[in-house]
């Protein structure tokens, strides 16, 4: 009704873009004076938590969740269990972003997921009466949100819980694509306590573009990237395993990494066809409500597509966050992601880019990575990919991938104990006067 309205008044797309702008406008004003409250609190609040350690009391570490798939903290999760200091929780709420399912299973989705790990989990959330749980029940010392925003209630975001709690961030996927802003001057990046960067470089980026100037940033390297240090013992099979792993921006309304649109019957039919190669369909947790949402299929065909694949004898479908072992025991990627074109390179295996013309662009490291691994424009590339390299193992770019590597391994003592002791030295600091 309001939009009819404002489509005959004149000039009103004008208008309502200037009244966007302006809000945006206001907006940041507000956030850059919130950023400057919250971080005034933390001498007072780090001084708390200094003088609770040297009273004998630990530390309680909690991660909030609101999308299993975003989950990047496991290594730094097993460093906090094996301190003395803290005791790590989880705590879990619903993912608002799926438009497709309720916030009942989407919350149970989350809750499961961490409770069959045997951690400890705490319900962020009553779906029975659709309540945010108050933070006064959560009671954290340190909190590390999964993304840097967070659709869950107000009452327990950084602008409060920083009264009583250190605020960290570490990133959900490694940082490839062009998006300064979003990635590196967000209300919460700049709210925190400490951020925990992938790289020098990334930090860099901090310093340049964000509102604090990168102050509260620390080189941690990333702690997904620690599954690397765990060695799978892989059992010989005779049959090459391929993952494809497809991103979830479709249309040209997104941000035009996806090309799904182009090659979704294709991989399907390819492995239909050849039997003799294995698959590990691994979309980005996005496209399945995405694709439904941009109309590009309808919900029955979607479900229908994502069935056959779960009914192939040569293939799964993985939609969770604990990928890293797939990713050894497999023979090469192919994707149109952004956080996997890093994450997969130390595997030291093929990596086949397929490039849209319509994508929103790559930073610095991102623009290296893809420059090193093979690319494709169309079916007829991919399939040459997967005869030439993967099947009779000509992998003619080996060595200009693997020279990319300290790139992206940037802390191989591991991320996760790397931050667990750097927040140990920062509340020894200056006990005297705690």
């Amino acid at each position: 009704m309001l939009r009819e309205l404002l489509k005959k008044i004149p000039y009103s797309a004008i208008l309502v873009n200037k009244a966007r702008q302006n809000f945006s406008y206001f907006q940041n004003i507000a956030n850059f004076f919130k950023m400057k409250i919250i971080q005034k609190r933390y001498t007072k609040v780090l001084t708390s938590k200094k003088r609770k350690v040297l009273e004998g009391k630990r530390l309680k570490v909690a991660f909030f969740v609101t999308q299993k798939q975003l989950w990047a903290a496991q290594s730094l999760h097993d460093e906090f269990i094996k301190n003395e200091y803290f005791e790590p929780i989880i705590v879990v709420f619903p993912n608002i972003e799926d438009k497709v399912n309720t916030k009942a299973y989407t919350f149970d989705e989350n809750y499961q997921f961490f409770k069959k790990q045997g951690m400890k989990v705490i319900r962020g959330y009553d779906p029975n009466v659709n309540v945010y749980t108050s933070s006064k029940n959560i009671c954290a010392d340190i909190v590390f949100y999964d993304q840097p925003s967070p659709q869950i209630h107000k009452s327990l975001l950084w602008n409060k819980i920083s009264k009583e709690s250190l605020i960290c961030y570490i990133p959900y996927g490694y940082k490839i694509g062009a998006f300064a802003q979003a990635h590196f001057n967000m209300h919460l990046q700049n709210s925190c306590w400490k951020v925990f960067a992938e790289s020098e470089w990334h930090k860099l980026q901090f310093i340049k573009y964000g509102a604090l100037n990168g102050r509260n940033v620390v080189v941690s390297g990333y702690p997904k990237l620690d599954e690397y240090n765990i060695t799978l013992t892989s059992q010989k099979r005779n049959f090459k395993k391929i993952i494809w792993a497809p991103h979830w921006s479709i249309g040209e309304l997104s941000i035009g990494f996806s090309t799904f649109e182009t090659n979704y019957k294709f991989f399907l039919q390819y492995a239909i066809d050849n039997p003799n190669i294995h698959w590990v369909f691994k979309p980005h947790q996005r496209l399945k409500n995405y694709i439904v949402e941009s109309s590009f299929l309808t919900q029955e065909e979607v479900d229908d597509y994502f069935k056959q694949w779960e009914k192939l004898p040569n293939a799964i479908f993985y939609n969770d966050s604990n990928y890293f072992d797939i990713f050894k025991d497999s023979d090469a990627l192919i994707t149109d992601c952004g956080s996997f074109l890093a994450e997969y390179l130390p595997t030291k295996k093929p990596i086949l880019h397929l490039f849209s013309s319509n994508n929103s662009g790559y930073n610095e490291i991102g623009k290296k990575l893809i420059k090193s691994y093979y690319k494709s424009t169309d079916n007829k590339s991919i399939k040459k990919f997967i005869n030439d390299v993967v099947v009779n193992e000509n992998d003619s770019l080996r060595d200009e991938r693997l020279s990319c590597l300290p790139l992206v391994l940037q802390n191989s003592e591991g991320a996760g104990k790397f931050i667990v002791n750097y927040i140990i030295t920062e509340l020894q600091k200056d006990h005297a006067s705690a």
